[in-house]
């Protein structure tokens, strides 16, 4: 039995709207079993929970409801500015200091709801107008207020200002991302690899020199569109960089030889057809392919039994691009080899490219090659 002291058990029934099953003797309660005691501790946690759901609800209401009118306000301020003529220095400080009391401005999500209306309109603003989001972007402190998110140490916030300052394009704060290059966590080097390139104005590409990771395929596409964007022009140093100790930047320069149509290196490639790691070795060929350096011919003939299946087709596919009298008779070889039906595929689509005479021959029916050759000419069979 449990007994517990009750200042006035008839609030029970007023808070619950039911009586409990309990035995009340002057202002204590009695408890018959465990199962009462057990059934008021879940009703008051119920209650407990619902009242902090509800309150939580109400809070998150009134936040959207001060972001939409923070919004509203946001619009109407760029509105009057941007197509304000003649507004003067001065002026236009006034304004900013004024609008900042109108909305709640020390809240950090404020902060950041300003940052993305200027990366909104900087996206669709240009000349005169794209400098006027730049002085109210630096007026309204938000730079300091990047900055102060790096130095908060999280990898979140970092990440934040990352974003924020390569989608607003501020060159001048590509100086504070250089550091984190170096940064103990993977993804934000990463982030400010990108974002250091995207806004750095000065040799941007050297930056290579100190980031030490791996540089992934979909990283490799974001840098080289960043480069096409930019129009960021030839370094010096890619004949250099071609000795990088890390494959996949190796791999990363071979693709900016490639995009400049760098065949001042083409030795250079040449030698790095012959290099240990497969890596680097698929991305000098993909350069030979791209810039059509008919001198690797006899280095990719010689390169093709040592290497695997996949490497081998894109050997082929490369040599039926650039190849001569050699790559044709190379290729009518490896049609005539034991080999697997997607190597005979490869070396028979060669002959056709090559509109090699070879590629003409009848050869016996029901015979394998027959079929690679009637695939070759229909791919739907």
């Amino acid at each position: 039995m449990f007994i517990f002291r009750l200042m006035n058990p008839n609030l029970i029934q007023f808070t619950f709207g039911f009586n409990l099953p309990l035995f009340a003797l002057n202002d204590y309660i009695w408890f018959d079993s465990a199962i009462d005691l057990f059934l008021l501790f879940f009703v008051g946690l119920f209650s407990f929970v619902l009242l902090f759901l509800f309150r939580l609800k109400r809070k998150r209401l009134a936040l959207e409801d001060q972001e939409k009118v923070a919004q509203y306000k946001i619009y109407g301020f760029f509105s009057s500015i941007l197509f304000e003529e003649s507004l003067s220095e001065q002026e236009f400080n006034r304004k900013v200091e004024k609008f900042k009391k109108k909305i709640p401005f020390k809240k950090r999500w404020c902060k950041e709801l300003l940052i993305e209306n200027i990366i909104d309109l900087d996206k669709n603003l240009k000349g005169n107008q794209k400098e006027i989001l730049v002085k109210a972007y630096l007026q309204f402190g938000l730079f300091t207020y990047m900055k102060s998110l790096l130095e908060t140490g999280r990898w979140y916030y970092i990440s934040k200002a990352l974003y924020y300052w390569r989608e607003l394009g501020y060159a001048p704060s590509s100086k504070a991302i250089y550091p984190f290059v170096k940064h103990k966590n993977m993804q934000i080097r990463t982030a400010a690899l990108l974002a250091y390139i995207s806004l750095s104005e000065e040799d941007p590409l050297k930056i290579l020199e100190d980031y030490a990771d791996f540089i992934s395929p979909i990283d490799e596409l974001k840098l080289i569109d960043i480069i096409q964007r930019k129009k960021i022009k030839k370094p010096a140093q890619l004949g250099q960089w071609l000795d990088f100790n890390i494959p996949t930047h190796v791999g990363f320069v071979l693709k900016l030889v490639a995009h400049y149509n760098a065949l001042e290196y083409k030795d250079k490639v040449l030698e790095l057809l012959e290099n240990e790691n497969e890596h680097i070795r698929k991305s000098a060929l993909n350069v030979v392919k791209k810039l059509y350096i008919s001198d690797a011919e006899s280095y990719l003939i010689k390169m093709y039994q040592q290497e695997s299946e996949e490497t081998k087709i894109f050997i082929l596919d490369t040599l039926s691009e650039i190849g001569s009298t050699e790559a044709e008779n190379f290729l009518y070889e490896v049609v005539n080899s034991q080999n697997r039906s997607e190597i005979l595929l490869a070396a028979m689509e060669g002959l056709k490219r090559l509109d090699s005479e070879y590629f003409q021959k009848e050869y016996a029916q029901q015979s394998t090659l027959a079929a690679v050759k009637k695939h070759v000419l229909d791919p739907h069979i």
